[in-house]
């Protein structure tokens, strides 16, 4: 269960195994933060666009990217972190060790091992959906073709970060001297000169983009469900299918400029994998967000695509702001996200902020809410994501019996989409994104995952349509359409 600990002697041989790859923070250790200065003449300091044109062939490179909200940029990490199967790979400068571990438990054993390091220091990547079954007792999960890690996080010393008007370079001394300042401006002078990457104007699929399952296994998996939920077996779940096509890793790079620039998130990410594997992210989701010890949540429910003009624009954002069926969904779902919370939050403390507020995107409109919580003390981020993952809008309520429907419906792993993607600081803080609008490149392929929420009166031709709309930014950016 999500409550599970490891016994504390196998935690602490955890611990032990991680500080022989890279040792405790030393004592006294510092965070900084920075504010950057071109070198010479002064002028405008280089785009975020530059800055990740620049480092984006440096090992490791990780752009968090936030829109108008910030931009946090990372390379050369010290140590990856994976898990697969329950197996963990950990490489770093004291060589490269391979043991059983689960996800959840290498987290809490790495804040243990390395914590202390100050602000400077963050865990950056993503925790793929199928960790759910760490947690809860589910069924096996639909078969994975991609072979991508189950977790996939590297801990970074220092982050180029751009609050909308300039650089700051964070940073620890932890682990000796990070990147300095001076090198680092040195890095943006670079940038300031680079004009960044044209685009290429055609398709960047080899061959058509397939969905698994088919539009009418899709609908007929639409049928099931609201079976299932009329005997009273769930209320609501998160259905996906799943978008492919063949891409060659050449294109990893447009794809994502061109998903960025088809749909800006404040949530969107790459993530280089390496070995041609990457994570290319969308999200306008917030999972979960921790500034001290208040947490905060905000689920998605409700779709409509966008008008084709303003008069129309507005009828579609109106109809979702007053559809009965989209409220309840997002009311079903905000009290799965406040039990979440309620998991690891003072008692009392969980507050429902805002709800059904409107949220304009280029291809959509979605309706979102906020719950807020006080972490009590002692809460890890380990303990939070224990009891909150995965997020309650890409799962379902009941939330288990949900997840255990999906492993059913399925036809393949969601692996890094629908799980969580972003920054956790080894001081506590930390930022993640659900990773909806999510794509994840490994073996020539890339696959794309569309959800919709199934309720009661869920229509299938309707269901299909709103996952279609959801996939348009990507199928926009391959430069393809679904083949037959």
């Amino acid at each position: 269960m999500w409550s599970d600990r490891l016994p504390e002697k196998r935690r602490q041989r955890l611990v032990e195994r991680l500080r022989s790859i890279l040792p405790a923070p030393r004592g006294g250790s510092r965070g900084s933060k920075t504010p950057l200065r071109l070198p010479g003449p002064k002028g405008e300091p280089p785009s975020p666009e530059q800055i990740a044109e620049e480092l984006r062939e440096r090992p490791g490179f990780a752009w968090l990217d936030g829109a108008e909200t910030g931009h946090r940029l990372y390379r050369q990490p010290l140590t990856v972190l994976t898990v697969r199967n329950g197996r963990a790979s950990v490489k770093g400068p004291g060589g490269h060790a391979r043991f059983a571990a689960a996800g959840f438990d290498l987290l809490d054993a790495a804040f243990t091992a390395w914590g202390g390091a100050g602000s400077g220091a963050a865990l950056v990547g993503y925790l793929g959906y199928e960790l759910n079954g760490e947690l809860e007792e589910l069924p096996p999960p639909p078969p994975d073709d991609l072979g991508l890690p189950d977790l996939h996080l590297s801990l970074y010393d220092s982050a180029l970060r751009w609050d909308g008007l300039s650089w700051i370079l964070e940073a620890t001394d932890a682990w000796g001297s990070p990147h300095s300042a001076i090198e680092t401006e040195h890095v943006l002078a670079a940038a300031r000169r680079r004009s960044v990457e044209e685009v290429p104007s055609r398709g960047l699929a080899r061959g058509g983009v397939a969905s698994r399952p088919s539009r009418g296994g899709f609908e007929a998996a639409v049928e099931r469900i609201v079976g299932r939920i009329a005997s009273g077996e769930i209320f609501q779940m998160n259905l996906c299918r799943r978008l492919e096509a063949r891409l060659p890793s050449r294109h990893l790079w447009h794809l994502y400029l061109r998903l960025r620039a088809a749909s800006p998130a404040e949530r969107g990410a790459f993530l280089d994998l390496g070995r041609g594997r990457a994570v290319l992210s969308i999200s306008p989701e917030v999972f979960l967000t921790v500034r001290g010890n208040e947490v905060e949540t905000h689920p998605i429910k409700g779709t409509r695509p966008r008008g084709a003009n303003p008069r129309e624009d507005r009828a579609l954002a109106r109809e979702l702001l007053e559809s009965e069926k989209d409220r309840a969904e997002l009311t079903m779902i905000v009290d799965v996200a406040r039990n979440d919370l309620g998991r690891v939050c003072e008692t009392g403390s969980v507050q429902l902020v805002r709800h059904a507020e409107l949220m304009t995107l280029p291809t959509v409109h979605h309706t979102v809410s906020t719950v807020r919580g006080r972490l009590r003390p002692e809460t890890s981020p380990a303990d939070l994501l224990r009891a909150a993952f995965p997020a309650a809008s890409i799962s379902g309520a009941p939330k288990i019996r949900a997840m255990a429907v999906v492993a059913a419906e399925e036809e393949r792993r969601r692996g890094p989409a629908m799980g969580a993607l972003g920054w956790l600081s080894l001081s506590g803080d930390l930022d993640l994104a659900v990773a909806i609008r999510t794509a994840a490149v490994s073996r020539g392929r890339v696959a794309y995952h569309a959800g919709c929420g199934i309720v009661a009166d869920s229509i299938p031709e309707l269901e299909l349509a709103e996952s279609t709309a959801k996939a348009r930014a990507f199928l926009s950016a391959l430069g393809a359409v679904e083949t037959a």
